[in-house]
């Protein structure tokens, strides 16, 4: 998993809160389960984003970004909007699915923007026709593609961005600091390397994207009703 100064830089790039996809605004149903007492504190923060990654993470957007990076290097957009299309089914809720369609447009957007070329440029006609509709999944790994960079680094980096992300809201909604987020993220990086859940990804190549998180759900759909949010999801 070696990988160049540039592609290094390239992937930071991409991985940094400062990259314009909107990724801040979102908390993907943490608000909800904050203001409903089932996340409390630092630990309950935890447990949150590890759920999130057993349940939804690893077996649906990692596969979909293993997939979608096979049909990008074959520049197969028949294959990447059928599995954009799965993407989106799986993000039942309006709010995840609304807000992941954002970032996911931007960062199609901005995948033809830094790496102009035939291919990413078709994709943008793609994404402007309606063929593509944004799944961040298959849009993170359209963009590693356009990189040129490795599909497992490329998968390191969706895991980092949403792990990280969490923690990220999760500072602004609960009574914790920065070096407890930062503990968070340690522990959660243990969890994503020790675990077995990513070879396993790796590994499995017809095993089908799945999610399956129902409070998560039922907690962002109540979010879109809230008469006060901080998030927009």
């Amino acid at each position: 998993m070696n990988l160049s100064p540039k592609d290094l830089l390239g992937l930071l790039q991409w991985c940094d809160s400062l990259f314009p996809a909107g990724g801040y605004a979102h908390s993907f149903g943490l608000e909800e389960a904050v203001r409903e007492g089932r996340v409390r504190d630092g630990e309950g923060l935890f447990r949150s984003i590890r759920a999130k990654l057993i349940y939804s993470v690893f077996p649906g957007e990692c596969v979909l970004i293993r997939k979608a990076n096979a049909a990008a290097v074959q520049a197969d957009l028949k294959t990447l909007s059928a599995l954009d299309e799965e993407g989106m089914a799986m993000r039942l809720p309006m709010e995840f699915r609304e807000g992941s369609r954002a970032i996911g447009r931007r960062w199609i957007q901005m995948t033809a923007d830094l790496y102009p070329s035939s291919w990413t440029r078709g994709c943008l006609e793609a994404l402007k026709e309606g063929q593509l509709r944004g799944d961040p999944a298959v849009a993170f790994a359209l963009a590693g593609v356009a990189a040129e960079r490795p599909m497992v680094p490329t998968l390191i980096g969706y895991l980092y961005g949403m792990a990280s992300g969490q923690v990220s809201a999760g500072l602004r909604l609960l009574p914790i600091g920065q070096g407890e987020g930062q503990r968070i993220l340690a522990r959660l990086w243990k969890e994503i390397c020790e675990g077995g859940a990513l070879e396993h990804v790796l590994s499995e190549r017809e095993v089908a994207p799945a999610s399956f998180q129902p409070a998560l759900e039922i907690r962002s759909m109540r979010h879109e009703m809230a008469e006060m949010r901080l998030f927009q999801s």
